[in-house]
């Protein structure tokens, strides 16, 4: 129903979160379709009374029975008050509890009998407790959304006529609606009359003769202008239709600039569009992939393409959901999971492959950072509680698990498969085990293990470089998987490794990653390799995000996917700098004499291109917050808290000299200085870290002046206490080493003649303090 990037997505989205109730008693779902087929919904509504929220009419269902001797029917209509129901043209009995009607068909029917119900109602259509899906008055617009996500199930066709309401009850619809100009209305399907009847009077009549579920129904009102156009589609020419009010005409128009485009992207993806026409119909709130009959928030026809993305998810419905929808809310993921993916596609065909790139890199940031938190835990994207099924794991990582399968399958067979697998389905339902093994079978490949790693269990993998040894243009590499909150290590993964010269080229090349850690040797490479990372070009997303900053002046970069702040002090020329967040314990060695626990939740990598040329600092923030990635570390306060450093796996860790750490009320800061390329990771220590403002605040080491010009002083509170004290310049050159037994009245001085670099590090017991130096 919706995506993610965009911030009015997003806002959208946590409406829809926020509204889930798990407590709704379930009707009755699937087992009537088990029993009976509706062919035809003809519905019939009288809306001259809208504007008070009053809609009158009646619905004719045609059905026929799956087995014999079927006698009662159960239909689902909500809080709708009934005038009379007709079987086959005579009155028949019923009960109804504004939730169930329970119908009497007056004889034993058998599978070769057809039926025709009619059912007289009228009154207020609902809204569900989320506010979004259901009947909506407002702003002169009158509308259905199929989706209630405080509903249980979450169709939501019962809010406005009688129905099997569920996933897998497809049938053909006509509509005939009576309303008063302006208010034209538009729905599901081709219209085919708009008929005068008295004064202002209309009677509209559309037509559907592709089979939708009662959610995929819509209907919407107000004093619409239309757009009309066609495309040219693989099954012929198409109309296109665009509803919206007149004064944003212009500006829909100019929203949708790319919507032939991205038609085009998901034909060539996925296989012709199956359906009537392209259809938008503008309305308040929400967006809705009503088969052919998208309903579009106002808030995103603005003339610009803030929303494109939106737009581009709910016509990938017509792909995902519509033309093959999940059996169950289980496998929402289908629906939504693969919309969504297909709405960072589209990118790739409109603006190029660096963008989709930056797009599905930015998910996968989404995924790690908030998933977990906005889903209540890890999960799997199928088989969630009903709770969950339009939950960030849904829609978010069902979008990267998107990716990921197209990696794994390669694009030919990726692409060539799932529209093998649309079309084999087409307007017919499936769950995970259908999709898993009908494209098995499709593409040749096994995907047990693929389903088993991304869909069906929860938690990722990490990748990276533990090792490497070059040798001209050759490299031995030892990359290890480590993984965040999975049962078992992902085997069978195709991962990229991308290999950087000393002047910036790379080169990216593939392995098929089968466990832990895992030896492989590279020859042939276009260069002697000065590094290499997994997970930079996006081929294969994982527990790998990153920041990459072209450093040409000084000042701060932003972390957006690293959660290390870097700050250029002073810069010779310019220098690449990779900030690769890994999101799992980083594991390693530990010196024996070292009480160290390592972070259970993330660690660094740090690489570059001339680092040489920049001084440059980290910075890490520290929260306690029960969302923080650090919390278990700061359970006994912060001042255990440090980072350790290692230049790669081959080396332990040891306490990072230049690091100085600020503590601010409750949440504080790391600062890394002189940062250097490899490994950095927080962990607790029984070897204290002194708090810069704390420490100074309470007088226990101040080292002063700062900046400085001759000298420097040390002063500490307490006396006879031993301290290792060592400075170093800004090329890491060792200036001062000794082992000093303080007093608390004298300080320690220590020269800074002949030192002739910008700034030097006085390190106590092994942390820095920056000290800037003057002429």
């Amino acid at each position: 129903m919706w995506t993610v990037l965009s911030w009015s997505q997003f806002s959208c989205q946590e409406i829809k979160s926020t509204g889930i109730q798990s407590a709704a008693p379930s009707i009755d779902y699937k087992a009537k379709s088990d029993t009976i087929d509706i062919l035809h919904y003809s519905i019939n509504l009288d809306l001259t009374e809208v504007q008070q929220r009053i809609i009158k009419g009646y619905c004719d269902i045609t059905f026929t029975p799956k087995m014999s001797n079927v006698n009662s029917i159960r239909l689902d209509l909500l809080m709708l008050p009934i005038d009379s129901i007709l079987v086959d043209g005579q009155t028949a009995n019923y009960t109804y509890n504004d939730t169930i009607i329970k119908l009497n068909l007056g004889a034993n029917l058998s599978s070769t009998d057809t039926g025709l119900i009619k059912v007289y109602y009228q009154g207020s259509p609902q809204g569900d407790g989320s506010n979004w899906g259901g009947w909506h008055s407002q702003s002169g617009y009158y509308y259905n959304l199929g989706v209630g996500f405080a509903a249980n199930p979450h169709t939501y066709g019962r809010a406005w006529f009688p129905c099997f309401d569920n996933f897998v009850e497809k049938s053909t619809y006509d509509f005939t609606f009576k309303t008063v100009l302006p208010l034209r209305p538009y729905a599901n399907g081709i219209r085919i009359s708009e008929t005068p009847l008295s004064g202002d009077t209309i009677s509209t009549f559309w037509q559907m003769t592709d089979q939708i579920p009662t959610y995929l129904t819509s209907v919407a009102a107000s004093n619409y202008a239309e757009i009309n156009d066609t495309v040219n589609a693989m099954n012929g020419v198409l109309p296109i239709q665009l509803m919206a009010k007149p004064t944003d005409s212009l500006k829909l128009v100019n929203s949708f600039v790319n919507l032939k485009p991205t038609f085009h992207s998901y034909e060539s993806a996925f296989g012709p569009y199956e359906w009537q026409k392209v259809g938008y119909a503008v309305t308040t709130v929400g967006a809705m992939e009503h088969a052919t009959s998208i309903h579009y928030p106002v808030n995103l026809v603005n003339g610009n393409l803030g929303g494109e993305d939106i737009m581009a998810h709910e016509l990938a419905h017509h792909w995902w959901g519509n033309l093959v929808t999940c059996e169950t809310d289980a496998d929402m993921w289908i629906n939504e999971g693969m919309a969504e993916f297909s709405s960072h596609l589209y990118a790739e065909d409109v603006y190029g492959r660096e963008e989709y790139l930056d797009i599905v890199q930015a998910n996968a940031f989404t995924v790690l950072s908030t998933a977990h938190i906005n889903d209540d835990g890890f999960k799997p994207i199928q088989g969630l509680d009903h709770e969950y099924v339009y939950g960030t794991h849904v829609y978010q990582k069902g979008a990267m698990v998107g990716h990921n399968l197209r990696a794994y399958l390669g694009d030919n067979l990726f692409f060539s498969g799932l529209t093998t697998l649309l079309q084999n389905n087409k307007y017919g339902n499936l769950n995970s085990n259908q999709f898993r093994d009908q494209l098995a079978q499709i593409t040749g490949k096994n995907l047990n293990h693929f389903f088993d790693n991304w869909v069906f269990n929860p938690g990722f993998p990490q990748f990276s470089i533990d090792s490497m040894w070059v040798y001209g243009n050759s490299a031995d590499l030892t990359v290890t998987q480590r993984t965040r909150q999975a049962p078992s290590r992902f085997v069978l993964i195709p991962i990229h490794i991308t290999f950087f010269s000393a002047t910036g080229d790379t080169t990216s090349r593939k392995m098929v990653h089968t466990g832990g850690k895992m030896p492989t040797t590279f020859t042939s490479l276009p260069f002697s390799p000065a590094f290499a990372l997994v997970g930079y070009d996006g081929f294969q997303l994982s527990g790998n995000t990153y920041d990459e900053h072209v450093i040409n002046r000084a000042g701060n970069f932003a972390a957006s996917q690293s959660y290390m702040r870097i700050t250029a002090n002073s810069i010779q020329d310019s220098a690449k700098l990779i900030v690769m967040h890994n999101w799992a314990a980083p594991g390693g060695k530990i010196p024996a004499s070292k009480d160290y626990r390592l972070s259970p939740q993330h660690y660094w990598t740090i690489q570059g291109i001339d680092l040489n040329n920049a001084d440059l600092t980290g910075r890490i923030t520290i929260s306690p917050a029960a969302t923080s990635l650090d919390t278990e570390l700061l359970k006994n306060g912060s001042d255990s808290l440090v980072v350790l450093y290692r230049k790669d796996a081959t080396e332990p860790w040891e306490l990072y000299v230049n690091q100085q750490k600020t503590q601010i009320s409750i949440t504080g800061y790391i600062d890394l200085n002189n940062l250097q390329a490899g490994d950095y990771t927080l962990a607790n220590s029984g070897e204290k870290v002194g708090l810069e403002e704390n420490d100074k605040q309470h007088g226990k080491i101040d080292i002063y002046p700062n900046p400085a010009k001759d000298k420097v002083f040390i002063k500490f509170d307490e006396a006879a206490k031993t301290y290792d004290i060592t400075m170093t310049d800004a090329a890491g050159k060792l200036l001062y080493s000794n082992e000093v037994t303080s007093s608390s009245h004298s300080p320690l001085e220590i020269s800074l003649k002949n030192v002739s670099t910008s700034f030097v590090i006085v390190s106590v017991n092994g942390i820095g303090s920056k000290v800037s130096l003057i002429d």
